[in-house]
C-alpha cells in the first residue's frame, strides 16, 4: 500500500493537471450533500416543517439536497424559499455530520422575509418550536445541529 501511494504522488507530479483532476473525479468515492437550515425566531424557537414523505419522524428542521454547481449558502436559502416561502439570509455553518445517505451541513439562518405558508407535495405543515417543548420526537442529529447553532448565537452580537 507504501509503494502504491509513493506512485500515485510520482504520477501526480508528472501528469497535467487536468488528468489528475479527472482521475481524483472518476475514483475518489462521491457525496451527496445535504443542507439543513437552523431558523431561530425573536422567541429563541425553531422552523420545524412537516415532509409529507417521511414515515418515521416527518417534523424535521428544513432543507434539502445541494444541487451542482450552488453553494451551500445557496441551497439553504433556495430550499426555505421552495418548502415554506421564507426569505432568509445564510449566517453560518454551524456543524457537519455524515448522515446514512447524504454529508449534512447545518447552517444557521435569518429570517428577512415572512410570507404566507403554502402546503406543496412535500410541506404540508410548519411550527415555530422549542425543541425542548416539542411535542414530536426530533432526530438526535437535528437537536445537535440546534445545540451548535446556539452556541453560535450565544457569541453573536444581535445584527
Amino acid at each position: 500500500m507504501r509503494e502504491l501511494r509513493k506512485w500515485t504522488l510520482v504520477a501526480f507530479r508528472v501528469l497535467p493537471v487536468w488528468i489528475s483532476k479527472w482521475a481524483v473525479f472518476w475514483l475518489k468515492r462521491k457525496f451527496v450533500v445535504g443542507v439543513v437550515a437552523v431558523l431561530p425566531d425573536a422567541q429563541g424557537r425553531f422552523l420545524f416543517l412537516h415532509h409529507t414523505y417521511r414515515k418515521k419522524r416527518p417534523w424535521r428542521l428544513p432543507g434539502g439536497l445541494k444541487e451542482r454547481h450552488e453553494d451551500i449558502f445557496t441551497t439553504v436559502v433556495r430550499e426555505l424559499k421552495e418548502e415554506a416561502n421564507l426569505t432568509v439570509r445564510a449566517i453560518q455553518v454551524v456543524a457537519v455530520q455524515p448522515s446514512e445517505i447524504t454529508l449534512d451541513v447545518a447552517v444557521l439562518c435569518e429570517l428577512l422575509e415572512d410570507a404566507p405558508f403554502i402546503p406543496n407535495e412535500e410541506i404540508d405543515d410548519f411550527v415555530w418550536v422549542d425543541p425542548e417543548q416539542a411535542n414530536f420526537v426530533i432526530p438526535e442529529e437535528q437537536l445537535g445541529f440546534i445545540a451548535a447553532a446556539r452556541i453560535v448565537m450565544a457569541g453573536r452580537k444581535p445584527s
